[in-house]
C-alpha cells in the first residue's frame, strides 16, 4: 500500500524520512495526554513529528498492518513520554498516527483510537492543517463505522435510524450552513448513531481532501461515504429510494476529482470502486450517468500498466454495456477482463468477481461460469486478507459473499420450486456450498486459524425430533434448506422458494424486532415478530415439537434475533414450540456428548466498577445470585469467584476437569477475535488467552462442555459479521456456549440463571435446559415474563 501514501500525509509531514525503529523499549506513556496537550502555537513541526512520520510510513508500507501497529505503538508511546511541548501541527501528526496505530494494532483498543483521533482533529484545526483535518476525520469514520468506540448501548450492529439526520448533512451545506467538520465535535452528532456520525465525518474528511488538492483521500472517503448509502438501503427498505440516490450522487460527484490521482494504481482502483458503487446503487440507462461512468472508465485505461488494471476497465465496460442492453458487448468485455486478470503479475484477486460479471451477461452458461468463480475464489481466499488494503472494506463481504451468494441463488434457480425437487444431488451440493459459506464467515471473522477443518455434522446424526433450518437470504427471495433427524430417507430438503420477500425486507424486521424486544417498553415487537415467523418458521412448523431441538444456521444477521421470541398465529411463542439452538456452521459444532452428570462448575463475578483504558465498566451489582445459582454451593466440586483476577481464573481452570465456565462480567467483541476480551478486576483478559487457559483444562481431564457469559451484547459482534464473542469463545475450546443478545437486568438474569442450572442438575440437555428455563419466565406474572427479559439468551453450539 506504498504507492497509495496520500498528498494530505506529504504535505502535513513533508520532508521527514523513515527511521527504523528496531527494539524500542516500552515506555509508561499516555498518548492520549500527550494528543490533549495544548501547542506552543510556534510555526513549523516539532519533536513529535518525527515519529508521527516513521509511524505512517511504517504502516501504509507493511504488509501485515496490525503487527507493524503494535510496533508502532511502542514507538509513539515513547516518543509521548519523552517529548515536551509541541506545536499544533506537531501534536495533530502524532495524534492521528497514534489513533491509527490503536485503532489497527492487538495491543491498542478502539476507545483509545477515537480520543486520540478527536484530538487529533482538534489540533489539526487549530493549526489550519486541511491534510491532518481530512485525514482525522477519514479515521475517525472507520471507527464509527466498525461499531467501535462508541459510549454505550449496542452500538455494534447497523441500526435503522431516521433519514432525516443524515439528509441534514447535505441539505445544511447547500443552505451555507455549517459544514461537516464543524459538527463532528457535538455530542449531538454521537446521539444519532454511529452511522450519522460515520456520515458525517466521511463528508468532513471528503471537503477537506479536496481542499487540501489530496484525490485519493478525498475519493476514498466519498467511496466510503456512498458505501455507507448503499449499506443504510439494504437495511432501511422504507428509505431505499433516497438512500440509493444519494449513494449513487456522491459516487459520480467524486469521479472527475479521482481521475486527478497521479499514482496509477491509485486511479484505477479508486475510479473502479466509485464506479461499482454508482452502478450498484441501480443505475439504468436512463438515469444520464453515462458521462461520468464513461470519463472513468477512460482514465482507468489510460492509466492501466498492469495486466489487472486494463481488466477492471473492461469489467466496468461490461457493467456499462449491460446498462444498454447489449450482452454481446458485455461479454465480450467480461472474457477480456477475465483474461487479463488471469495474466496479472501478482494474484489474481478479482478473477472471481469477473466470472461473475460474465455470469450476468451469459445467463445461458450461468452455471458453468460461476463453477469457475467459486474456483477462482477458492484459489485466493487463504490469501485474502481481512480487510482491502485501499478502502478498508471488509474482503468477505466484497469479494467472498457476493460468488457465493451468486452460485447459490443461480444452482437453486435451476431447480424447479417444490417442497422436495427431485434432483437431491444439487440439494447437496447448495447446502454444501452454503455451509462452506458460513465457515468463510467465521474464518473471516476469527481467523482461519481460531477455525479448524471439521467435518461437519450429517442428516443422518441427527436424532428424532431433531430438525436442522438453513435460511438463506437472497436479494429476490428467502430460501430455506431442512434436514430431519430419524427420518427414513436422511438428507436435505428444500421448501419452496418465498418470493414475496427477500434479504432487505427480513433485516428490516430483525432490526425493528431487536430494537423493540431489547427496551421491554412496548409492544412493538410483536409485528415484526409475528411476520418474521411466518417467513421463517411457519414452512417447517409440522416438524418441530416442544421435545425436539430446531437447530438453525443463521445467514449473517440473523443471528441477533431472538428466535425464541418469534410468534405464530395463535400468539405462542416459539419457544413454547421447540427447544431452540444456534450453530453459525456445522463444522463450528457438533451435537454433543449428551447431559452432564453433576458438572463441575467454575464462576466468576465482577460487582465492582473497574476502569481500564478503554474505558469505565459499571460494577454488575447482580452477577453474584446468578453466580451463587451457577456453582450449587452445596456441590464441593464448583468454586466461586467474586471480583475475580486473571491469576485467579488461570489457578481455576488450571485443575483440570471443569465441565461449565460462567463468566458473570463485561465482554467486549470489537469485530476481530485478536480485539475481544472479558473484563476482570482490573484488567482485561483477552480471547486468547481465554482459549490457552481452556486448552489447558483440555489436557487435564476433558473439553469444556459449556461457557455462560451473562454480560450484555456477548452474543452479537459487528455489521460484518455477527456471531461476537459468543462465537469466539466456543472456538476458545469450549462445546457451546450461553449468551445474551443484549443487556438484561440482574433480576431476570438471575432467574433465568437459576432454572437453567437447576434443569442441568437435573439431567436435561443444555437447550432444555434453557427451553425449561424460558419457559418457567413466560408463566410467570410479572415484568419478568417480557421477551426483553428471557429472549436475550440464546444457545451457541452443542445442543444435546
Amino acid at each position: 500500500m506504498g504507492a497509495f501514501v496520500s498528498a494530505s500525509l506529504r504535505a502535513g509531514l513533508a520532508g521527514l524520512a523513515f527511521v527504523a525503529t528496531g527494539a524500542i523499549a516500552h515506555a509508561a506513556a499516555d498518548p492520549v495526554a500527550a494528543c490533549r496537550a495544548t501547542g506552543t502555537g510556534l510555526a513549523g513541526l516539532g519533536a513529535l513529528s518525527t515519529p508521527a512520520a516513521n509511524a505512517e510510513a511504517m504502516l501504509f508500507a507493511a504488509q501485515d498492518r496490525i503487527a507493524v501497529a503494535d510496533r508502532a505503538i511502542v514507538m509513539l508511546d515513547t516518543a509521548a513520554a519523552s517529548s515536551g511541548r509541541d506545536t499544533e501541527a506537531s501534536l495533530a501528526a502524532y495524534c492521528v498516527a497514534t489513533g491509527e496505530a490503536y485503532r489497527l494494532g492487538r495491543t491498542g483498543n478502539p476507545y483509545q483510537a477515537r480520543a486520540l483521533l478527536e484530538d487529533a482533529l482538534r489540533h489539526a484545526e487549530a493549526a489550519r492543517s486541511n491534510p491532518l483535518v481530512a485525514l482525522a476525520a477519514y479515521r475517525l469514520a472507520l471507527i464509527a463505522g466498525e461499531g467501535n468506540g462508541s459510549s454505550g448501548g449496542r452500538g455494534l450492529h447497523l441500526r435503522s435510524i431516521a433519514l432525516s439526520p443524515l439528509k441534514a448533512t447535505a441539505a445544511q451545506q447547500a443552505e451555507g450552513g455549517d459544514r461537516p467538520c464543524d459538527r463532528l465535535g457535538d455530542a449531538r452528532a454521537r446521539e444519532q448513531g454511529p452511522t450519522y456520525f460515520s456520515a458525517i465525518a466521511l463528508e468532513c474528511a471528503r471537503d477537506r481532501a479536496l481542499e487540501a488538492d489530496d484525490p485519493v483521500l478525498a475519493a476514498r472517503a466519498a467511496y466510503r461515504l456512498a458505501r455507507v448509502w448503499l449499506n443504510f438501503a439494504r437495511r432501511s427498505p422504507g428509505h431505499r429510494a433516497d438512500a440509493l440516490a444519494n449513494a449513487r450522487a456522491i459516487a459520480l460527484a467524486a469521479i472527475e476529482p479521482a481521475t486527478r490521482i497521479g499514482d496509477h494504481r491509485a486511479r484505477v482502483a479508486l475510479l473502479g470502486r466509485l464506479a461499482e458503487a454508482a452502478l450498484d446503487a441501480g443505475l439504468d440507462a436512463g438515469q444520464q450517468a453515462g458521462p461520468e461512468l464513461a470519463r472513468a472508465a477512460a482514465a482507468m485505461e489510460q492509466a492501466a500498466v498492469e495486466p489487472e488494471d486494463g481488466a477492471a476497465a473492461s469489467a466496468l465496460r461490461a457493467r456499462l454495456a449491460l446498462l444498454t442492453g447489449d450482452h454481446a458487448g458485455a461479454v465480450r468485455e467480461a472474457r477480456r477482463a477475465i483474461l487479463l486478470e488471469q495474466q496479472a503479475r501478482t494474484v489474481p484477486w478479482r478473477l472471481a468477481d469477473w466470472y461473475v460479471l460474465l455470469a450476468i451477461a451469459d445467463p445461458a452458461a450461468a452455471t458453468a461460469h460461476l463453477a469457475a468463480a467459486l474456483r477462482a475464489l477458492d484459489a485466493v481466499r487463504p490469501l485474502l486478507p481481512t480487510t482491502d488494503a485501499l478502502t478498508e472494506d471488509a474482503n468477505f463481504a466484497l469479494r467472498i459473499r457476493p460468488v457465493f451468494e451468486a452460485t447459490i441463488g443461480a444452482e437453486l434457480d435451476d431447480m424447479r420450486d417444490g417442497r422436495d425437487a427431485p434432483d437431491t444431488q444439487t440439494i447437496t451440493r447448495v447446502q454444501g456450498q452454503v455451509e462452506a459459506y458460513r465457515q468463510a464467515e467465521l474464518q473471516s471473522l476469527l481467523g482461519s486459524e481460531c477455525v479448524p477443518d471439521r467435518p461437519p455434522v450429517r442428516p443422518d446424526e441427527l436424532a428424532a425430533g431433531e430438525v436442522l433450518l438453513y435460511p438463506v437470504l437472497l436479494p429476490d427471495r428467502i430460501e430455506l434448506l431442512y434436514a430431519v433427524g430419524g427420518a427414513a430417507a436422511a438428507g436435505y430438503h428444500r421448501l419452496p422458494p418465498i418470493r414475496e420477500a427477500a434479504r432487505a425486507d427480513v433485516l428490516a424486521l430483525v432490526d425493528a424486532m431487536v430494537d423493540a424486544a431489547s427496551t421491554g417498553a412496548n409492544g412493538d415487537w410483536r409485528a415484526p415478530a409475528r411476520r418474521l415467523y411466518d417467513l421463517l418458521i411457519r414452512p417447517v412448523e409440522p416438524l418441530l415439537n416442544p421435545r425436539g431441538t430446531l437447530v438453525i444456521v443463521p445467514d449473517g444477521q440473523l443471528s441477533a434475533l431472538p428466535f425464541a421470541a418469534l410468534v405464530d398465529g395463535q400468539g405462542h411463542f416459539l419457544a413454547e414450540r421447540s427447544r431452540l439452538a444456534v450453530v453459525p456452521s456445522l463444522a463450528f459444532a457438533q451435537p454433543g456428548a449428551g447431559p452432564m452428570r453433576r458438572p463441575s462448575v467454575v464462576a466468576v463475578t465482577l460487582e465492582r466498577a473497574v476502569t481500564l483504558p478503554m474505558g469505565t465498566y459499571e460494577a454488575l451489582t447482580g452477577t453474584g445470585q446468578e453466580a451463587k445459582a451457577a456453582v450449587d454451593e452445596g456441590h464441593g466440586g464448583n468454586l466461586l469467584i467474586r471480583n475475580f483476577r486473571r491469576a485467579d481464573l488461570e489457578r481455576a481452570l488450571s485443575r483440570g476437569g471443569i465441565d461449565v465456565l460462567h463468566l458473570a462480567t463485561h465482554a467486549s467483541f470489537n469485530g476481530r477475535s485478536d480485539r475481544s476480551y472479558i473484563v476482570a478486576d482490573g484488567e482485561m483478559i483477552p480471547i486468547g488467552d481465554l482459549r490457552a487457559m481452556i486448552a489447558k483444562n483440555e489436557t487435564r481431564g476433558n473439553q469444556l462442555d459449556l461457557i455462560v457469559l451473562s454480560a450484555c451484547e456477548t452474543a452479537v459482534g459487528d455489521d460484518q459479521a455477527d456471531m461476537g464473542l459468543a462465537g469466539a469463545a466456543v472456538q476458545a475450546g469450549a462445546r457451546s456456549a450461553l449468551a445474551s443478545l443484549w443487556q438484561v437486568n440482574d433480576a431476570g438474569t438471575a432467574e433465568l440463571m437459576k432454572a437453567f442450572y437447576r434443569a442441568i442438575r437435573a439431567g436435561e440437555g443444555k437447550a432444555q435446559a434453557l427451553h425449561d428455563a424460558q419457559l418457567s419466565l413466560i408463566a410467570r406474572s410479572d415484568e419478568l415474563a417480557d421477551p426483553a427479559i428471557w429472549a436475550a439468551f440464546t444457545l451457541l453450539g452443542a445442543w444435546r
